[in-house]
């Protein structure tokens, strides 16, 4: 009878396209505990870690408590062997407002501009001082998409010139082209390409993910970049000498001197029209930064795999301890204790171990436990790691973020960002029908979610990637609309101090996350052949590499 029971399992599990979620992986899941995540949580966001920042004693704390959990877990030290820290040293630079300007020179008239009020000057974290003027060229959304069929420079030659743009990126593109294409990085990249010297951004205006004035106070933290082992800020961009980010309801300033209404040139853009024209004025800009470094660190955990050659590849889960520390006081409240962003994807990476580490049978292939740093100044961390792995970079075949999965009601859809690009969608739709779990498309491609957090990191070194979060179905019950509430978070609680544990989670709701994340990622470390990008994929076609052969040690 025991036997005809296995045979039949295994039919019903092949039938259903996951033949690999063995009865070891069954029993695993069966003593994930979600008061882990919430005992994890509890003290990742008290206030005694004062919001996690970088380079403060909260965010050494934290990292100390995740290093104590990874002894506890049994996960081996993921340096060289001999510890879980890998050394971050970030640069950090703040724009000294006082001795910075920029100006606008029309019609052979100098008209200085408000700093706070019309723009903002990022820190230039190469030269303490760097100044630029140049003529204006607008350039639209600043897109070069071939591969899309659109160019917004079209033939315009922008050497030795300031480029001005709108954020985002055109409405037509797939969303996460979009997103890509809506990164700063790429668009400095396009600018530095053609020759520009400058560059200045704006944000549409009815662009709703974050205000002027907040993105004003943001700009006191500065603008931070890891390090390389000489000291020297990477992804710095130093050819354009100023950047500089325009105030939106500021913007008719800078068509002033053209015959184009500002309002027509928008709808064109959203109309997916490229478009590019001399903005017939001259800015000059100067910008004074004061640099400092810190030094912060990532955390590695290993489980060693048990195949004597695919033990040398690695399954990579990833999410980021910090947080952004202590800031502008909501009533009464100034430390920002960051509990759905991000302790909760740090603790649901803590509770994924402990359930790898209740397998009978160690998977094929080792399993890699990131927990970063940095995340908050733009993935800092966990792209020091994909550049700088403790482990050969042709070994890691797939990576697993969790950042802010939403966990308010429970889990019966689940939104896979990067599913669509590879063959992790294939051990994805096998848990999510064990699971019982819808899967649904990206519900605000306008928020480029895809390039928000750690997952891009290694989307971006070649990677195949995934970054799940919860979607909106509910059970009959809940009588509240979460696409609305959901999305309301963002506003309401997304980086502000009540973000913390007071807040109505469903941790059986986060176990769930558990499950998705291991037992998709069981699969993948239990098949014999590695992820691949889908053909003709976008992302595979940018970054995809032909993984090297790993050889038997």
């Amino acid at each position: 009878m025991k036997r005809l029971f296995t045979v039949a399992v295994f039919v019903v599990l092949t039938q259903y396209g996951f033949a690999q979620i063995t009865p070891d992986a069954e029993q695993a899941i069966q003593r994930i505990k979600p008061s882990h995540i919430k005992a994890d949580m509890t003290y990742l966001a008290d206030d005694l870690l004062r919001g996690r920042e970088p380079g403060t004693q909260g965010f050494e704390l934290a990292s100390k408590y995740v290093e104590a959990q990874f002894i506890s877990i049994g996960l081996l030290p993921g340096v060289e062997g001999k510890t879980y820290r890998q050394p971050v040293t970030l640069k950090i630079g703040v724009v000294d407002n006082s001795k910075s300007s920029m100006s606008l020179i029309v019609k052979g008239k100098e008209v200085p501009l408000e700093y706070n009020v019309d723009f903002m000057l990022l820190p230039n974290l190469v030269n303490n001082v760097s100044e630029v003027s140049g003529s204006l060229v607008f350039v639209g959304f600043g897109v070069h998409a071939p591969e899309l069929n659109y160019d917004d420079y079209q033939k315009m030659d922008v050497k030795g010139k300031i480029v001005v743009y709108f954020n985002q990126a055109p409405e037509s593109f797939p969303s996460n082209e979009r997103a890509y294409f809506s990164s700063g990085s790429v668009k400095y990249e396009e600018a530095v390409k053609r020759g520009a010297i400058g560059a200045i951004s704006m944000q549409l205006p009815d662009d709703q993910r974050r205000s002027w004035e907040a993105s004003v106070n943001r700009s006191s933290h500065g603008t931070s970049r890891w390090a390389d082992k000489q000291g020297k800020a990477q992804n710095t961009f130093e050819q354009l000498k100023v950047t500089a980010s325009f105030n939106p309801e500021k913007a008719e300033k800078l068509f002033v001197n053209t015959n184009k209404k500002l309002a027509a040139v928008i709808e064109s853009l959203k109309s997916s029209k490229p478009q590019s024209f001399a903005l017939g004025i001259d800015a000059r800009m100067k910008v004074h930064t004061n640099i400092t470094a810190i030094q912060s660190s990532n955390l590695i955990g290993v489980i060693p795999g048990s195949d004597p050659v695919l033990k040398n590849e690695y399954v990579v889960y990833t999410a980021h301890v910090d947080h952004v520390g202590v800031g502008v006081p909501m009533k009464g409240d100034s430390i920002y204790n960051g509990a759905h962003d991000n302790a909760s994807g740090t603790s649901i990476v803590l509770e994924i171990a402990r359930t790898y580490m209740n397998l009978k049978q160690p998977t094929k292939r080792s399993i890699l436990f990131t927990v970063v740093t940095a995340e908050e100044s733009g993935l800092l961390g966990s792209d020091y790691f994909a550049n700088n792995p403790s482990i050969p970079k042709e070994s890691m075949v797939a990576n697993f973020s969790l950042d802010m999965p939403f966990f308010f009601h429970p889990v019966l859809d689940i939104v896979p960002y990067g599913a669509q690009h590879s063959s992790l969608s294939k051990p994805l739709t096998a848990t999510a029908k064990y699971l019982d779990i819808g899967i649904g498309p990206d519900p605000f491609p306008e928020q480029v979610v895809f390039i928000r957090s750690d997952h891009y990191s290694f989307i971006r070194r070649g990677i195949p990637a995934l970054f799940i979060k919860s979607g909106f179905k509910t059970v009959p019950e809940d009588k509240v609309d979460r696409s609305v509430s959901d999305v309301a978070w963002r506003s309401t609680t997304y980086h502000k101090p009540n973000d913390d544990m007071n807040q109505d989670f469903d941790f059986d709701a986060a176990g769930t996350h558990v499950k998705v994340n291991f037992l998709t990622g069981y699969q993948v470390a239990n098949d014999p052949q590695r992820p691949t990008w889908n053909p003709g994929d976008f992302f595979g076609g940018k970054f995809g590499q032909q993984p090297l052969k790993i050889e038997k040690k």
